[in-house]
């Protein structure tokens, strides 16, 4: 994010008033314009796509009265033009809120459209601003180098895409320049346009220029950029933000002196910082943030940043202790490096940093105590000193900074207790984080009044309880709560309803608390939807209503029963909150309410491991319009339940987003639906231990995702945590290696059939269990493709012929099992498959021979190459020896026959014995078959 310094502010004003303009757009109304530049107006507009009709002013005769245009006092033409989007885009509603709707409500102010060449006819304009708007990845228009009398020109976040033109460079009296992509922008948050250059030659011409920023343009290949731009001797404000930028090339010393502002945040140098940077001593704001810099922080010349004020240095990769000179920028007041190596103690000298306002130094590996020189600090807002190896007991001297706002010291092995005394002082405290200090115990009274009013709070694996904090109670303000897994052991209380009433995230986990979770109404007009992590702890009874005015509701591994309550639909007529929905591994029981159905924005829907029985919704699998509504479900998981029937159609039909289906150890029979092949997104399916029935369909190959070497893992934020029986054994992937999961498990069915070849298709995939099946046939011989393949069980199915030689080649098998199958011949050998040396691994597999079993294959005398080569169908032989020995079978019985006929034809004693002997059975038969009907009559 782009940190604006006062400078600039005042830059801005400067600038504004050396162009002769009102801020105030349309404040010469009395000034009328050129035909000429009025028409270029009209026609510029009408290239314009305007949806929010930001532009209804631009009639009449008078343009230079219409919103965004300014006109000269004197001169009477036209020399600004001001059409930035004045709606500031909110990052923060885009990752909590529903970010189809909210991009479609953000882009409804957006102009866009095509900039059209009859602004080329405003040769008087010094100011154009275009920012903040939507262009939908048009470039820049080349012709925007004719305006020779630009001084500012503002094109940022506005969805252009391509090359700069370096026509740019003609603009001679350019004072400033933004062409950035900032992160809050809308083009930058919702779609992929970007800006490049091969070089920056032309920026070289801009010799009057001041302020550059050219945030997330890609300059990956612009290896003159620090030439270029060291030829701007005005410049004052240089903003190269995630540029691409891999190195520095070298420069005796750099002429742009004058710069007060450098922020290169978010390249990647990988080097040590550059000793030009040190001749800069007019800098007063300065990032090299996320650069990969290394080495000693900064050397012994430090004392020439005089001016600094503003230093960013974390996240890099310094690894030294911290220098002395660093405590002598008495002007200093933002320091952060936080996430860096940084070793040793905090100086005494930290005290002479008297005007800082914020400090950040956390994760880190500083040790020792935390100075009591802290409290000469007295002006200080921010302290970050988290996960670090900071110990002993907190400085008395800490708790005397009455102007800190936040207050992290999480992840320390500090000691002592903490009282009501100790926050007596901190009435300005909003953000408190003391999370995983275990020996760190928080002592307060039941009647504490806290004289702040916290909107942050961490306390995660600390002790709290057992009783639930009644101090609580007092705070009205609070949005972030995390106290998982802090032994609490307690009801949460009826008050707390109206604590969590604005609250973003709670965070309850790994407790033991109980009796029923709360539900928080109320809340379904924040701007910012909650998040509820109320996992393991032991809520019990049944749930009322789901309350969809929660964003993601996590229950799973609590004590809850009944039937899945109906979601509350009274408020939320639109239901276009509740994404997480994760009720698994409690005792709920009867069917899937159909009222989910309505949920139209769930991602997530984990029911698994309940006792639900009988059917999955109707609604879904019937009314094209209810389908609609989880067409955004990417994951399902209704394993380890009671449900029955087929697995529906509509699954492949209509829910195209998937990427993990879970319906394992359910009673679904049936054929496969072949529909699913549609699922092209799939990662993980899971149809384990049902009563399928039918072959294994074909067209699974059409798996796309399961045929990528590397996935994208955005889209599956949601998943906290995927459990896959694979290896042996249950394997649990987080939420930090889900997304890359490739699986399919269809074990434990009554499946026939020849596993199809095209499933070696599959190439990504990393676990495939097909065990205790019917499957028959041969293992496909191009098993070897599956590459990426680490599990992979067969087992107990009625596989016949050799084990194939490619599977020798698959280097990533860590599990491997094709126990009691009928397979023959040699095991091969080879490359990774020699590692298995377990016999269990081939057993019940007579045919087989070769180590690790102790059965030896015979010696192959003839010349023949080993089972599973070219000529491995008949190892030894053997396999031809049946061929033949069925072969045979039915030629010699016919010959048999027809020689006994024979016989009977030529030789009459033989034939009246044969057919006497045929009439005395028959008579036999009869009587014994009349003797069972008397006795049973």
């Amino acid at each position: 994010m782009i940190k604006f310094t006062p400078f600039i502010v005042l830059w801005f004003v400067f600038l504004a008033d050396r162009i002769g303009l009102s801020l105030h757009a349309g404040a010469y109304s009395n000034v009328s314009c050129f035909e000429s530049e009025r028409k270029a107006l009209i026609e510029f507009k009408k290239g314009l796509i305007d949806k929010s009709n930001r532009l209804a002013s631009w009639t009449g005769e008078d343009c230079c009265s219409w919103e965004g245009v300014g006109c000269s006092r004197n001169t009477r033409h036209v020399i600004k033009l001001d059409l930035h989007n004045n709606i500031v885009f909110d990052f923060d509603r885009l990752i909590y809120g529903d970010k189809q709707n909210y991009v479609s409500i953000y882009g409804e102010t957006c102009l866009g459209g095509q900039i059209s060449p009859s602004l080329v006819n405003l040769q008087h304009l010094h100011y154009l601003d275009l920012s903040s708007n939507y262009f939908a990845g048009i470039q820049i228009p080349e012709f925007i180098g004719s305006l020779k009398n630009l001084r500012y020109l503002n094109l940022s976040s506005a969805g252009f895409n391509g090359a700069i033109p370096p026509q740019l460079g003609n603009l001679s009296a350019l004072e400033y320049l933004d062409l950035g992509e900032k992160s809050e922008g809308f083009s930058a948050s919702i779609s992929l346009h970007s800006l490049s250059t091969k070089s920056l030659r032309w920026i070289a011409r801009l010799s009057s220029l001041k302020h550059l920023d050219l945030t997330s343009v890609d300059l990956g290949e612009a290896r003159d950029w620090l030439q270029a731009l060291n030829k701007l001797h005005f410049l004052t404000s240089l903003t190269l933000q995630s540029c691409r930028i891999y190195s520095f090339p070298h420069i005796g010393h750099p002429n742009f002196t004058s710069l007060t502002s450098l922020d290169l945040e978010s390249n990647d140098f990988n080097s040590t910082i550059p000793l030009w940077l040190f001749n800069l001593t007019s800098l007063v704001h300065l990032d090299l943030s996320s650069n990969s810099f290394f080495g000693p922080i900064v050397p012994n010349n430090l004392q020439h940043w005089t001016s600094l004020s503003y230093l960013d240095l974390s996240s890099n990769q310094f690894n030294t202790s911290l220098p002395d000179p660093l405590f002598t920028l008495n002007n200093l007041v933002h320091l952060d490096i936080s996430y860096n190596q940084i070793q040793g103690s905090l100086p005494f000298g930290l005290g002479n940093l008297t005007s800082l306002l914020v400090l950040h130094m956390a994760a880190n590996k500083f040790e020792g105590k935390i100075p009591s020189a802290i409290g000469q600090l007295r002006e200080l807002t921010e302290l970050h000193l988290s996960y670090n190896g900071f110990n002993g007991s907190i400085p008395s001297s800490l708790w005397r900074l009455s102007e800190l706002k936040s207050l992290c010291l999480s992840g320390n092995p500090l000691n002592g207790e903490l009282r009501d005394i100790h926050f007596a002082k901190l009435a300005q405290l909003k953000q408190l984080r003391l999370s995983s200090l275990p020996v760190l115990a928080l002592n307060m009274s039941s009647s504490w009044v806290p004289p702040f009013q916290l909107q942050d709070i961490e306390m995660r694996s600390m002790k709290i309880g057992p009783k639930f904090p009644l101090w609580l109670q007092t705070q009205k303000k609070v949005e972030y709560l995390d106290m998982s897994n802090a032994s609490i052991s307690d009801t949460i209380p009826d008050w707390f309803e109206r604590v969590c009433h604005g609250i973003k995230s709670v965070y309850f986990a790994n407790n033991y608390i109980t009796g029923k979770p709360p539900v928080c109404k109320g809340n379904s007009g924040l701007k910012y939807h909650a998040q509820f992590f109320l996992e393991s702890n032991q809520f019990e009874g049944p749930l009322q209503l789901l309350p969809t005015n929660i964003y993601r509701l996590h229950l799973q591994n609590n004590s809850l029963q009944g039937i899945i309550p109906q979601p509350d639909i009274k408020n939320n007529v639109t239901l276009d909150i509740l994404r997480v929905l994760d009720l698994s591994d409690n005792h709920f029981s009867g069917s899937i309410p159909d009222s989910l159905c309505s949920l139209q924005m769930l991602v997530v829907l984990d029911l698994s491991n309940n006792q639900l029985s009988r059917r999955i919704p109707s609604c879904i699998g019937i009314v094209p319009f209810a389908l609609r509504h989880l067409k955004k479900l990417q994951y399902l998981n209704l394993g380890n339940n009671g449900l029955e029937g087929i697995i529906p159609a509509w699954i492949g039909d209509e829910l195209s987003s998937l990427r993990f289906l879970v319906l394992e150890s359910n009673n679904f029979h049936g054929d496969i639906s072949i529909s699913l092949y549609k699922l092209s997104s799939l990662q993980v399916l899971n149809l384990k231990d049902n009563y399928l029935t039918g072959h294994i369909p074909r067209c699974f190959n059409n798996f796309t995702a399961m045929t990528l070497i590397e996935l994208d893992p955005t889209g599956t934020v949601y998943i906290e945590e995927l459990s896959v029986f694979i290896k042996g054994g249950m394997l649990k992937y987080t939420s930090r290696n889900v997304a890359y999961v490739r699986f399919m498990g269809l074990s434990g069915n009554k499946l026939s059939g020849e596993i199809p070849a095209k499933l070696m298709s599959l190439v990504g995939l990393q676990g495939l269990d097909l065990s205790r099946n019917h499957l028959s046939g041969r293992i496909p011989e191009n098993i070897g493709k599956l590459n990426q393949l680490e599990s992979l069980d067969l087992s107990k199915n009625d596989l016949f012929g050799p084990i194939p030689q490619s599977l020798s080649n698959l280097d990533s098998m860590g599990w491997l099992n094709l126990s009691f199958n009928k397979l023959t011949g040699r095991i091969p050998s080879g490359r990774h498959l020699q590692t298995f040396d377990d016999p269990t691994i081939y057993m019940g597999n007579s045919g087989l021979c070769g180590e690790p079993l102790d059965k030896s294959c015979p010696d192959e005398s003839d010349g023949k190459s080993n089972a599973g080569e070219s000529d491995g169908d008949h190892e030894d032989g053997k396999e031809s020896y049946f061929y033949w020995f069925y072969a045979g079978l039915g030629p010699g019985f016919a010959v048999g026959l027809i020689g006994f006929f024979s016989v009977l034809c030529f030789k009459k004693s033989w034939r009246y014995a044969y057919f006497g002997f045929l009439e005395n059975l028959l008579n036999k038969v009869s009587v014994e078959i009349e003797l069972l009907k008397r006795k049973f009559d």
